[in-house]
């Protein structure tokens, strides 16, 4: 005797259990916020110790009678001339000679009273530039050049690395005119660019947190529901 044909039981569903991410997904957006971070200091410290960063504000004066510029020996300092001026060809640093007309007159003025002391600081720094004073040739290069930033009036002729440390008179020879001396600030650009870096990083960090967070609780909503996983989600 044949069993009566009729529809087929229906087949039991199936499905696949959610796709929940794992803890470890949290160590990603730690270990980019570490090492935004030790890019940073990185950046710092090179830029502060750092031979090729100018230190001091930016000073012109004429070229020929010398500007009095604040000097850090090995630091990279930028030379700018009017737009319509010729750049020089030459330059010298002179050091010492400011200290001795200080003394001189110092001296002068306790010795023989005003006169004295006017006296005293004439002969004082003219004895102090010739003796005390250190004077030598720079070497004129382009160094850092890209970073040179525009200044009103002025277009960037050359770069210098500062042989002293301390007050100096800088003259330059082939340029008439004023003169500008700027520090090169190469080490603040790149510093900033390093403080750009680790807040994108600190964005992405967040960001892949709250989407680990956010996937890991919905999963274990569906789980506790009974939910399949979405087609999309399924590992």
């Amino acid at each position: 005797m044949n069993a009566p044909e009729g529809p087929a039981p229906p087949a039991p569903a199936w499905s696949t259990p959610p796709v929940r991410p794992a803890a470890g997904w949290y160590a990603v957006p730690v270990a980019l916020v570490v090492l935004a971070a030790a890019g940073l200091f990185t950046t710092l410290a090179l830029a502060r110790g750092d031979t090729g960063a100018g230190a001091g504000p930016a000073v012109s004066g004429d070229a020929a009678s010398g500007v009095p510029v604040r000097l850090k020996a090995g630091r990279t300092y930028f030379l700018y001339v009017r737009r319509d001026g010729t750049a020089p060809f030459g330059c010298a640093v002179e050091h010492g000679g400011v200290q001795g007309g200080v003394q001189g007159g110092v001296q002068g003025g306790v010795q023989g009273g005003v006169q004295g002391g006017v006296q005293g600081g004439v002969q004082g720094g003219v004895q102090g530039g010739v003796q005390g004073g250190e004077r030598g040739r720079v070497r004129l290069t382009r160094k850092n050049s890209w970073s040179a930033a525009d200044r009103p009036g002025y277009r960037y002729t050359a770069s210098l690395t500062a042989p002293v440390t301390g007050a100096a008179v800088l003259t330059c020879r082939g340029t008439d005119g004023p003169l500008l001396v700027a520090p090169d600030g190469t080490a603040g650009f790149y510093t900033g660019l390093a403080f750009l870096a680790v807040l994108a990083a600190c964005v992405a960090a967040a960001a892949g947190f709250v989407l680990t967070l956010t996937r890991r609780s919905r999963a274990d909503q569906r789980a506790r529901l009974g939910a399949p996983d979405p087609p999309g989600r399924r590992a």
